[in-house]
């Protein structure tokens, strides 16, 4: 095969990269060491069992070799350059970082003084998963003493020259619609430009619209790759109102052979194989969330897939939602600060209060909570009194009490959802649970008062519209009515009824973010 080809000089591995000018997948398949049982140094190649790229990259490329001779022959006979536009919506594992990789060689390595970026909406994104992923092919890579790998940009090695330098190069950086200078001066009118966006569908339009400005000269190429996560956004629009703009792709993980399909049927069994999340992270399609949730499917996704800390320094609350229907269920929940994953949460269905009593009773000795946070209203009242007196030290909370922030909520229960809400979109670890993950994003909301203030979809609105009481959701919600110090400040240390949880100090700073 083509990558068993020696070169023997410079000159000729020059050539012979150069030769795959409008042929990506042919410099795929001559560049990296595919089917080799070692790489040249004798230590193992972890493309020994590969024989090549996966059908959806083939196509892909080949498609893109065919965009560059066309364009070629346009520019031959007097027309402009066109512009190469992208969109890829795929399931998760697919193999996206390496595709990327290979982009970047590929233009980096068959055009002298390319300029390209690649970006992301996080700087996580980039820094754990694209970037390292472009130094593990870089290393396999024929020509890699062509190029330095750094940890925020990729350029051409004999260049000594800064200016020269920053004209031979790619930088990695994140966007936002405050932060755009990735694409500044990007203009590269006597040569290639690219921009690749990974999870494309957290950049804004803004965003887009500063990276189109980059594309007006030169030989403009533009990838767009993201699980499709949202059925709203310019990355959403490329496969609707923008088809005829761009290329556009869906890859199944179903269909890809390094994807662990025994997890793949794990999430179609627990889901659907019509659900959103299924639709999301396997089958590469946009899902079918309403847009006015509350919360949206693909926050609560990320936060399941989110890496979780450890932090045993922050405060541990724990919560109860209390039955006040047949069909409902009480729930104990766990949070401490970024994870509610790690202490599954308990659920009782038609439990009397004072066995209920036992259950929370044991899971804070169990446990042992900084604060222990009970919904007030109904039956809750009553279980606040049997832990009161058994001396466990109970926040109380009503949540359909006015909030204390009346011009942007309702009440309480608005005000604790938006908490849990930030919390989703910024740092929070959600477990894996299609119930809960359910119940956040079936909750619909309005605008009252002169359409500022935001009050939730009641509990019996949503059982006429066929749904349960979010149970759990409200739960969640619950351990957001305290703000406590981390654990590992507090100089003072109590302790609860017969050596139980320890307990904060009374002054909790209740509803206050």
């Amino acid at each position: 095969m083509a990558s068993q080809i020696k070169v023997q000089t410079e000159q000729e591995l020059a050539e012979f990269v150069a030769s795959f000018y409008d042929d990506p997948y042919g410099f795929v398949m001559a560049m990296y060491p595919w089917g080799q049982k070692t790489l040249a140094d004798g230590s193992h190649n972890p493309l020994a069992r590969k024989k090549g790229p996966e059908p959806w990259q083939e196509l892909q490329l080949k498609d893109l070799g065919q965009h560059i001779r066309d364009s070629a022959y346009l520019t031959s006979v007097g027309g402009f350059q066109r512009v190469w536009r992208s969109a890829t919506a795929s399931g998760h594992g697919v193999g996206k970082s390496a595709f990327v990789s290979w982009l970047i060689h590929f233009f980096m390595s068959t055009r002298v003084n390319t300029r390209g970026v690649v970006t992301a909406n996080t700087a996580a994104q980039l820094e754990t998963k694209t970037w390292p992923e472009l130094g593990k092919w870089h290393n396999l890579l024929l020509c890699k003493h062509w190029f330095t790998f750094t940890s925020t940009s990729y350029f051409f090695s004999q260049y000594q020259d800064e200016q020269r330098k920053k004209n031979y190069m790619v930088n990695a950086q994140t966007v936002s619609d405050d932060n755009t200078e990735a694409f500044a001066g990007l203009h590269n009118e006597e040569g290639t430009v690219f921009i690749i966006a990974d999870e494309a569908s957290g950049i804004s339009e803004k965003v887009f619209e500063v990276a189109e400005g980059a594309l007006t000269d030169g030989e403009p190429f533009l990838f767009l790759f993201g699980n499709p996560t949202r059925p709203e956004g310019e990355f959403y629009k490329c496969f609707s109102e923008y088809g005829t703009m761009y290329n556009t792709y869906r890859v199944d993980s179903r269909q890809v052979s390094h994807t662990n399909k025994l997890h793949i049927k794990a999430i179609e069994d627990k889901y659907g194989v019509d659900s959103d999340v299924f639709k999301v992270r396997v089958r590469g399609l946009f899902p079918d969330q309403a847009f006015d949730g509350f919360i949206g499917i693909s926050q609560v996704l990320d936060a399941q897939q989110r890496e979780l800390p450890e932090d045993d320094g922050a405060a541990l609350v724990m919560a109860v939602d209390v039955a006040r229907f047949g069909d409902d269920s009480s729930v104990i929940t766990f949070r401490r600060g970024r994870d509610a994953r790690s202490i599954r949460r308990l659920k009782f269905h038609k439990l009397p209060i004072t066995r209920l009593a036992d259950m929370c009773a044991d899971a804070a000795n169990k446990y042992k909570p900084d604060a222990i946070v009970i919904e007030s209203t109904g039956v809750g009242a009553g279980l606040i009194d049997v832990l009161r007196d058994r001396h466990y030290r109970v926040i109380d909370i009503h949540p359909g009490a006015p909030a204390e922030r009346q011009r942007e909520f309702v009440n309480v229960r608005a005000e604790l959802w938006d908490a849990m809400k930030k919390w989703i979109d910024n740092e929070g670890c959600l477990p894996e649970d299609k119930e809960l993950a359910d119940q956040l994003t079936s909750v619909r909301y309005m605008l009252k008062r002169d359409e500022t203030a935001i009050q939730l979809e009641a509990k019996a609105d949503m059982k006429a519209r066929g749904l349960s009481s979010p149970d759990d959701a409200d739960s969640l919600a619950l351990t957001f009515a305290v703000r406590l110090p981390r654990r590992d400040r507090w100089a003072d240390r109590r302790t609860g009824h017969n050596g139980g949880p320890p307990l904060a100090h009374t002054d909790y700073d209740v509803l206050n973010y």
